[in-house]
C-alpha cells in the first residue's frame, strides 16, 4: 500500500515496529502480537492496534501477526523494499562515527560513499568506504540514482552544501548542522536536532 498517505507520527511508529520485528526474527521468533510490539518498542497497544488496523493486509488483531508477513508491508509502506544509498557529505568526526557504526539493523539502508575537501583526509578508508573528495560528488551519485544524503560538515559549510546536493538531484538530506538550512520545493531537509531531544528528555526528568 505504498500510495497511502501517513502521517508522521505514523511513520515513526512503523519504523520502532519494523526494528523490533527485524529483532524479533532474528532471535526465532514467528508470531507477535501487539502487547509484543507495544512493549518492546514502548507505545501504547492501543496505538499499535490502531495503525496496524489501518491496514488490512496486517493481518487479524487477536490471532497475533506473522512476523515476516508484516515486517514485509511495513517496508513497503516506509519504501525500504529496496531502500535508497546514503552518503555522507563530511568525513570528519561525526561522520567516520556514523560509518564506523554503521546501519546494521535498519531497513536495509547502507552507506555507499563519504565525501570531503580536506585532502589530508581524502583516500582514507573509513569502514571499507573510501573518503572520496567532493568535486567527485557528482559523478558518484550520478550512478547511485536515489540516495539519502547526510551533511556532517563544519558550521558555515552547509548551506553550500546543500546547495551542491540540490543542484545534482538530491531530494532528501539528513543534517547535523544545526543552523537554519534552505532547500527548494521537492526536497526534504530534516535535522537531526539533540539539543531539542536533551530539552525532551530534561523535562521529562522533571515531571
Amino acid at each position: 500500500m505504498p500510495g497511502k498517505k501517513v502521517s508522521e507520527k505514523t511513520i515513526r511508529r512503523l519504523s520502532h515496529y519494523a526494528r523490533c520485528l527485524r529483532k524479533a526474527g532474528a532471535d526465532g521468533t514467528g508470531v507477535v502480537t501487539s502487547k509484543y510490539l507495544s512493549e518492546r518498542c514502548g507505545i501504547s497497544s492501543a496505538a499499535v492496534r490502531k495503525d496496524l488496523a489501518a491496514f488490512g493486509e496486517f493481518g487479524k488483531q487477536g490471532s497475533g501477526y506473522e512476523v515476516s508477513d508484516l515486517l514485509e508491508n511495513i517496508d513497503r509502506i516506509l519504501g525500504t523494499c529496496e531502500p535508497p544509498q546514503v552518503i555522507v557529505i563530511g568525513a570528519g568526526n561525526i561522520g567516520s562515527a556514523l560509518l564506523e557504526s554503521g546501519l546494521e539493523g535498519t531497513g536495509g539502508y547502507s552507506y555507499s560513499a563519504i565525501f570531503d575537501k580536506n585532502p589530508e583526509i581524502i583516500g582514507r578508508t573509513i569502514a571499507g568506504v573510501t573518503v572520496q573528495p567532493v568535486d567527485k560528488l557528482g559523478e558518484v551519485v550520478g550512478e547511485q540514482g536515489n540516495y539519502i544524503a547526510i551533511l556532517t560538515v563544519p558550521p558555515g559549510e552547509g548551506q553550500r552544501a546543500v546547495n551542491g546536493l540540490v543542484s545534482m538531484g538530491c531530494r532528501a538530506i539528513l543534517s547535523f548542522v544545526l543552523e537554519p538550512l534552505d532547500v527548494p520545493d521537492g526536497v526534504v531537509l530534516r535535522y537531526v536536532e539533540l539539543s531539542t531531544e536533551l530539552d525532551l528528555l530534561s523535562h521529562s526528568m522533571r515531571s
